[in-house]
């Protein structure tokens, strides 16, 4: 074999290796985000009803029971979010059919079963009356202290095993892109101008976040 057929299946090998690495950071920050998602909910960052929301997520990620994707920190968590979202369920003075149908939903992720009754796979009709608006007052302090409660837990989890904050960030900025993330674009955004103030070379990482904020907020970014 040739010196330049030796670099060229070198250069292939290479590029299978990058294509599996990205493909498992993905699959981590798809985690992440039901995960981030279902915190939410939890704590009632949410607009509509809460078993709109929950029959949502459980349809999304329907899978998961079966997936070697969750660590057993992961399965814990989901198992203490779903139980707080339980407790408030029943805390309502009605219990309609559609909460009914998330409680055994939650039961059933709390047991690990598979299988059962495919009570989210349908989709979840509700009824209600009309709704009166209300104005409420927006506590900007609370909001802000749960999203960096969240951006914390995004970045140990991503930090774990990591050599340098730029394979956090760049990590970071994959989410923001392809996986729709606000929470990781305020990470990205936070460790770029850390980085900044430290006088690392940061333009790259800065265009990638113009990009990834663009995309998030359905616009174009040249």
């Amino acid at each position: 074999m040739s010196r330049a057929e030796t670099l060229r299946a070198l250069d292939s090998l290479l590029e299978q290796f990058l294509d599996r690495a990205v493909m498992l950071k993905e699959d981590r920050l798809r985690v992440l985000d039901g995960i981030n998602r279902l915190d939410d909910i939890a704590r009632g960052s949410h607009a509509t009803d809460l078993t709109e929301e929950m029959g949502g997520w459980f349809a999304q990620h329907s899978n998961w029971l079966q997936s070697p994707a969750l660590r057993p920190a992961d399965q814990d968590r989901i198992k203490n979010l779903l139980a707080s979202i339980k407790r408030e369920l029943e805390m309502s003075p009605e219990v309609s059919p559609a909460q009914v149908k998330i409680t055994r939903e939650i039961d059933r992720w709390a047991s690990g079963k598979p299988t059962g009754e495919p009570a989210i796979h349908e989709k979840l009709v509700l009824t209600r009356g009309p709704e009166i608006a209300e104005k409420q007052t927006e506590d900007t302090i609370a909001l802000y202290d749960s999203t960096l409660e969240r951006l914390q837990a995004i970045y140990k989890d991503l930090a774990a095993n990591k050599a340098h904050l730029l394979t956090i960030l760049d990590d970071a900025l994959i989410s923001a892109r392809y996986q729709q993330s606000r929470d990781a674009l305020l990470l990205s955004a936070s460790i770029i101008y850390y980085l900044k103030l430290n006088r690392y070379k940061v333009e790259p990482y800065v265009k990638r976040l113009k990009e990834a904020e663009a995309l998030f907020s359905g616009g174009s970014h040249a």
